[in-house]
């Protein structure tokens, strides 16, 4: 078996540019440290992602949440996915089938599982920006501008899972230390999507009419 190449903490992210010519073994390798590097996966395979689930769920806010959900399991996940058994979007493939089956045995257990056969699905045509409504994956970049610590403790503690002593130990750090990035971090992700979220109510307002003052 061939091991996941681990990246330095301390490495900066590459610029976007590489991230964008990049492949998917190199961005899924990027993605253990780097928010960025998973938010070019996501764009690169969410459509086609939320494609099928929609194929099979035949809603589209329940096709929205499953996508979501699949990312944050992927992202979870991805320092166990090996490119020598599967390719990414194969891997990927495969949570998002066991994401829908979960999801029909849990909202609608009466319902068959024949919804849930793999089918190619040619035909569904989803906007993009219906994609990015997914306030999983909002939070997740707002991840990717935090500071290079921040970034990284959050990143360890929510996508992978990693108690706040093996956090520590990865970046060198008290564990003190630690939970004060994460906190900080987790204040600058929550404010920044409640500017985003008075930034769209604003838009969504009703103007009406304008009165002129004499």
């Amino acid at each position: 078996m061939t091991a996941m190449t681990t990246f330095p903490l301390a490495e900066p992210c590459p610029s976007f540019s590489y991230l964008q010519a990049a492949g998917d073994r190199e961005l899924a390798e990027l993605s253990q440290v780097h928010a960025e590097a998973f938010g070019v996966l996501y764009g690169r395979y969410s459509r086609q992602i939320y494609r099928m689930v929609y194929h099979r769920l035949r809603d589209q806010a329940d096709a929205e949440d499953v996508t979501a959900e699949v990312f944050v399991k992927a992202l979870r996940a991805i320092d166990g996915y090996r490119p020598a058994r599967a390719p990414f979007w194969g891997w990927l493939h495969r949570i998002a089938a066991n994401a829908v089956i979960d999801h029909v045995r849990a909202r609608r257990p009466t319902v068959s599982l024949a919804v849930v056969a793999d089918a190619a699905d040619a035909s569904t045509d989803v906007e993009a920006s219906v994609i990015g409504r997914s306030e999983a994956m909002r939070a997740w970049v707002a991840v990717a501008r935090l500071c290079p610590t921040q970034r990284t403790a959050v990143t360890l503690r929510l996508a992978h899972d990693l108690p706040i002593a093996e956090i520590a130990r990865r970046m060198d750090r008290s564990e003190g230390a630690v939970k004060q990035l994460i906190n900080r971090g987790l204040g600058a992700v929550r404010l920044r999507l409640a500017e985003e979220q008075k930034r769209e109510q604003a838009l969504e307002r009703p103007r009406g009419d304008v009165q002129l003052i004499g």
